[in-house]
């Protein structure tokens, strides 16, 4: 489901501007993934997808939190979503130079695919919209 209608830096025209947003879209899962996670509650956290809705231009990172309904409650883990988004998502959204007009971040116990729903498996979602580079929560 990785697609392309994410406002991009520099303005192309034609089938350049496919390849180029195709490209870039690849290169967020690269970026991520070179990067260790290290998040305020202490939970082991690991990147597991990237993807991008072409008519919405959503952007949703997924990682696995296997600890989540154990040892840690989303209250404990609620301030984790901001430093993701601001210290990793960012970073690979600016070197992919994509703007989405909304963020989803997930946190699961399991790796399920996609869009599936699990009732054992545990999942935390947050929004965030960009303003002036910076990630803002946005409150259901």
């Amino acid at each position: 489901m990785t697609t392309s209608r994410f406002k991009k830096r520099p303005k192309m025209q034609g089938m350049y501007i496919q390849v180029v947003y195709a490209m870039c879209t690849l290169c967020v899962p690269t970026v991520l993934a070179a990067d260790g996670i290290v998040v305020p509650s202490g939970q082991p956290v690991s990147f597991i997808e990237f993807i991008s809705e072409e008519a919405t231009d959503i952007v949703r990172f997924r990682f696995l939190t296997p600890e989540i309904g154990t040892s840690y409650q989303y209250t404990d883990v609620a301030g984790d979503f901001q430093v993701v988004c601001d210290e990793l998502v960012m970073p690979a959204l600016v070197e992919a130079a994509i703007e989405p007009t909304q963020i989803v971040l997930s946190m699961s116990a399991a790796n399920i695919p996609f869009g599936e729903d699990d009732p054992d498996v545990l999942q935390f979602f947050e929004i965030f919209s960009l303003e002036n580079g910076t990630c803002i929560w946005e409150e259901f």
